[in-house]
């Protein structure tokens, strides 16, 4: 199964790896045509109706094809040229303009709008952009081809049928036969009465699109903020990190959650180490806490504060002080208790080793190959040897998403894995996996399931780390990987084909 915003992440990332959106919508509507012919063969009257959208683009690609396969076509068009959206669509629709022979173009406005009688009748009305209640011309041209006489195909859903629910937005094609694309969509199985038989045909679309976090997620998956978005909307972090020797990290962390969209940054950190961080930036709000390090009786001061906040990134320049091993294990317990979610990195990653936590799927742990290898109490050969594998394994163990870092990020929950290549040779600089904790913990913030703001965050910091190497090769600084986070996150297709071409 697929849900519709799953097939457009895939759409975005199969673009990203260098198929255009053209070639898949050629692909469809030939897909669409060659059933047709396989089933009804060479010859007959097709008559297409077409909104203006991508599916009315595949329709006119299936229009194509049949005309050469000897059918006679007429597409019926809702909508004025210039009111097409879709920059494919409108080239397709071109095409169609040169056939005059083989395809005669009607352009029907709903106050002429009648039923017609032909063999084959496509719906390339709406496909899955289907949104309660229908206006007109779509409302009038629903029902007029569900009275029009012949055999009725949709491409890709019913137009009027959701495809995740199956619910019907008042009104919706019953179709003889519906090609879906890719894969099924869960709404075509609940609503069979509208769909017909149901055939489910491959566009192009490579396994890479999936198996790779690409730009299509950053583009459906992270929230945005509401136009009358109110201070909190983005989401709170609190950042457990720094020591005497350690100022910079929970900083850096903070200052990539902010430029990643959360609404406030707080670090928690010892008296002396608070001050030097709130001097890096008036964005922080530094919260300090007595004595050198971080000990149990800090959460008692800081508990009101850790349940305000949506997330929390625990470790950054933490040092690992005994007394600080037991307060990130019980830290750790009480985030999970209050239902909090958390992002571990660094130092944390060494104290839970020690003492082994079940997260209930709430925390993402961030370990390097050395820390990984800790972590599953093996030995690093072993974790280059079958690092996949024990990635799952640690993520059983501790019962949370595990983020192992390397040339080709492995993102694992149980036996889910997606992979992410973002990334370069100049993030070995101090400091990036640092950024790399305040992303996520910054997507964690806006409710985003921890496995996805995981890959997410890898392939964010990635790609801004990417952006950065492109303007300063080898020295690049964690500080430029943040300034680079906006442009991410507002042009991420841009951004990735800038980078890989």
């Amino acid at each position: 199964m697929i849900t519709s915003t799953e097939m457009r992440i895939l759409e975005q990332n199969s673009v990203a790896l260098g198929i255009p959106t053209r070639l898949l919508m050629e692909n469809a509507g030939a897909a669409v045509a060659k059933i047709i012919v396989n089933k009804f063969g060479k010859r007959g009257k097709a008559v297409v109706f077409a909104g203006k959208g991508g599916n009315a683009g595949d329709g006119f690609v299936a229009a194509r094809h049949l005309a050469q396969f000897g059918f006679k076509v007429d597409v019926v068009l809702l909508y004025d040229k210039d009111e097409i959206n879709n920059v494919d669509t409108k080239e397709n629709l071109k095409i169609l303009e040169k056939m005059s022979s083989s395809v005669k173009l009607l352009r029907r406005t709903i106050d002429v709008l009648e039923p017609v009688k032909a063999d084959i009748i496509i719906d390339a009305i709406l496909g899955v952009g289907v949104k309660p209640p229908l206006r007109e011309p779509v409302k009038t041209a629903i029902e007029i081809l569900n009275e029009s006489v012949g055999y009725k195909v949709s491409v890709d859903v019913p137009s009027g049928l959701n495809p995740d629910t199956g619910e019907i937005a008042g009104n919706a094609v019953k179709a003889n036969l519906t090609v879906t694309f890719h894969d099924t969509k869960p709404g075509l199985i609940k609503a069979k009465e509208y769909v017909g038989e149901l055939h489910v045909a491959k566009i192009g679309i490579p396994p890479e699109a999936r198996l790779f976090v690409g730009p299509g997620n950053v583009m459906f998956e992270i929230p945005r903020k509401p136009r009358d978005a109110h201070k909190g909307v983005g989401g709170k972090v609190a950042i457990i990190g720094g020591s005497e020797t350690y100022t910079g990290a929970p900083a850096l962390a903070a200052l990539a959650a902010l430029r990643t969209g959360s609404d406030l940054a707080y670090v928690i950190a010892p008296e002396k180490t608070a001050y030097v961080i709130s001097s890096f930036s008036p964005n922080i709000i530094a919260i300090k806490y007595e004595g050198k390090h971080l000990s149990i009786n800090v959460l008692t001061e800081i508990a009101n504060l850790l349940n305000k906040v949506n997330s929390i990134v625990l470790g950054p320049g933490l040092g690992v002080h005994k007394d600080t091993i037991k307060a990130v294990i019980e830290i750790a317990k009480y985030a999970v208790n209050q239902g909090k979610f958390l992002v571990l990195d660094a130092d944390a990653l060494k104290s839970i080793a020690l003492k082994e936590v079940s997260f209930n799927g709430r925390a993402i742990l961030t370990p390097h190959l050395g820390e990984l290898a800790m972590l599953a109490g093996v030995s690093v050969n072993e974790v280059k040897e079958r690092r996949e594998e024990v990635v799952k394994e640690v993520s059983k163990k501790y019962n949370a998403v595990v983020l192992s870092k390397g040339p080709v990020d492995i993102i694992a929950y149980s036996d889910q894995v997606i992979y992410n290549k973002t990334g370069n040779p100049g993030m070995s600089v101090g400091g990036t996996g640092d950024t790399l904790s305040g992303i996520i913990g910054s997507i964690l913030a806006r409710r985003v399931n921890p496995f996805k703001a995981a890959y997410l965050g890898a392939f964010i910091n990635g790609l801004a780390g990417d952006l950065a190497y492109k303007t300063y090769g080898e020295r690049i600084l964690a500080t430029d990987i943040i300034d680079k986070i906006p442009e991410v996150l507002e042009k991420p297709l841009e951004s990735y084909v800038r980078v890989y071409g």
